[in-house]
């Protein structure tokens, strides 16, 4: 185990440096035969048995390689006498590594700041971030907020020879789809594989539960109080009935004989613990519900819990979310229409056809994405395509900025998956931007700050596996969102739970800001302080107040949330 919270491994040869934050833990170490490895998290072979240290050293020095890895794991590994160093994230990045180059050397670390203060040059706020960021609320890996700072993306191999940085997969999913599968067959299959993938998390350390309710959290708590009767769990309410869904996870306390544990949410609790949250972001991350995540978390800490059990992962292997059905739709659509699309299109776009009464508005919207590839029509309502983009930043920073990146950026995930379907392309991407660059990010960090580990069983490679070859048919129907895993949880889970809207740990900032003087006067005076840095034209950051206020508390509060928590990060981390 290493004690240091700096190491400067070998003096000379490797050209590695391993920093540590102070609050790091749980990396071991191993060296043999000239392969010294370091490892986050836990780390498998093909027929998962658990690989120490020292056997993935003898693995890597036989020349096993890594593909064949499974687990939840980070990894650092120096062979050939410091001639390579790689940097190795597992699938889904459940541990999260951050590295540089500075004079031939590698810099890593499990901290950006940690990285930042042991530069010798403060590093630069790369412009194109704060696009991305504006547009994905999170900053996607392999980049940083920084220029020069790179993270590990899933699956990736950061491989540095000779000074030169390459980066590779070694590991992406193929969709082999069984088209005969037989849905209650798959549907037992999958009920057991989660059954063990949740078994395989519980060891002696004190362990809860997250439950908001939903299919996912419930199935989990379910299924750990099989084995552990009575087992905590922990919920978040709110004094809002559309946002809370605390009756949802009593239905699951209920049925299970779970031992439930609440806490109802208020705008004082985002202004005291605000400031908190944002001393914990290595960079800005535009998720709200990272505070509910944080105070389930705390308040498990607060029952003596070291361990929480998430159900993140589900709707992105089985088709949970709305959009998908949506998109799947407009595909049906367009092949209907056909040579038609491009007639409507000249009929009602390129011509003087009024938006009013809402009918024709809403023609004209379909219309638009029906022309759409499948990439811009999960975008169209991104509040970035929703006004012009040069209105929205500063002159200075205009020229620095490809504004439509973004778009390239989901585009080349789409399409690094020709042979799957349009459903599966879809998962995949949220594989990438949903589940290992935002919500991992938003758990793992809430619930490091409350002090307490996190399991991630939905995340399990069996579990994966098992998923990529079911066919899209059993995923998702016309007219049930996680058609199959519904079916695997019929006769476990309560009907009122697999018939529930999705919700989870959404927070009602836009709506406690508009009647909370206290939270808008906060929000507005970051918003303002905002206008210091140069970044945004000052009439953007003006309009945006004025329409929360004014026009769609809801819809743009998650605007202003994105936008406070960048100056509050920039105030802290800019002076």
């Amino acid at each position: 185990m290493l004690a240091t919270a700096t190491d400067v491994l070998n003096g000379s040869a490797p050209p590695l440096r391993l920093m540590l934050d102070e609050e790091s833990t749980g990396v071991l170490e191993g060296n043999h035969n000239g392969v010294r490895a370091f490892i986050w998290g836990q780390v498998f072979d093909e027929d998962r048995r658990a690989l120490s240290p020292e056997a993935l050293c003898q693995r890597v020095a036989t020349g096993a390689g890594i593909s064949g890895l499974r687990g939840h794991y980070a990894l650092v590994l120096v062979d050939g006498n410091g001639a390579r160093v790689r940097i190795v994230s597992d699938r889904f990045v459940t541990r999260r590594l951050y590295y540089t180059l500075v004079q031939g050397e590698v810099w890593v670390s499990d901290s950006i700041s940690c990285l930042r203060r042991a530069l010798p040059d403060s590093p630069s706020i790369a412009p194109q971030a704060v696009l991305d960021y504006l547009f994905f609320h999170m900053v996607p890996s392999p980049d940083t907020i920084y220029e020069g700072i790179y993270a590990l993306a899933p699956a990736e191999v950061a491989e540095v020879k000779a000074g030169r940085l390459e980066r590779y997969r070694h590991w992406k999913p193929i969709f082999t789809a069984d088209t005969h599968a037989d849905e209650q067959a798959q549907a037992g299959l999958l009920f057991s594989t989660l059954e063990a993938a949740v078994t395989d998390t519980l060891d002696e350390t004190p362990t809860g539960c997250f439950l908001s309710g939903g299919l996912d959290s419930s199935s989990i708590a379910g299924l750990v109080a099989r084995k552990r009767p009575g087992v905590p769990v922990f919920s978040i309410g709110f004094p809002l009935e559309q946002y809370n869904e605390l009756d949802y996870a009593r239905c699951a306390v209920e049925r299970f004989g779970l031992t439930g544990h609440e806490y109802c949410m208020y705008p004082e609790d985002v202004v005291e613990a605000l400031p908190t949250i944002i001393d914990s972001m290595d960079q800005p991350f535009g998720n709200s519900s990272v505070l509910p995540t944080y105070f389930c978390a705390r308040l498990a800490k607060s029952h003596g819990v070291d361990r929480l059990i998430a159900g993140d992962g589900g709707d992105e292997l089985f088709a949970g979310n709305v959009r998908y059905s949506k998109q799947l739709q407009m595909d049906r659509w367009r092949q209907r229409l056909g040579p038609l699309v491009p007639l409507l299109a000249g009929g009602l776009l390129n011509s003087q056809v009024p938006s009013r009464p809402a009918i024709l508005r809403k023609g004209k919207s379909f219309v638009r994405q029906l022309r759409m590839s499948v990439t811009e029509n999960l975008e169209y309502f991104n509040f970035l395509n929703l006004i012009d983009r040069r209105s929205v930043f500063a002159e200075a920073l205009l020229g620095s900025l490809d504004l439509k990146e973004p778009e390239r950026r989901c585009q080349r995930l789409y399409d690094e998956l020709p042979q799957a379907d349009t459903l599966d392309r879809m998962l995949y991407m949220d594989w990438k931007h949903t589940l290992a660059d935002n919500d991992l990010v938003k758990v793992s960090s809430a619930c490091r700050l409350a002090n307490i580990e996190v399991a991630y069983p939905m995340l399990d490679d069996g579990l994966v596996d098992l998923s990529l070859c079911l066919p899209a048919r059993l995923k998702l129907t016309p007219n049930n969102l996680r058609h199959l895993y519904k079916v695997a949880m019929s006769d476990f889970l309560p009907q009122r739970i697999i018939n529930k809207p999705k919700h989870g740990f959404g927070l009602p900032f836009g709506l406690w800001t508009q009647n909370h003087p206290e939270l808008r006067a906060q929000a507005h005076a970051a918003l303002d302080g905002l206008k210091a840095y140069n970044l945004f034209q000052p009439r953007f950051l003006d309009e945006v107040k004025r329409l929360h206020q004014h026009e769609h508390a809801k819809h743009y509060g998650e605007l202003v949330w994105v936008l406070m928590v960048l100056s509050l990060w920039l105030d802290r981390n800019q002076q």
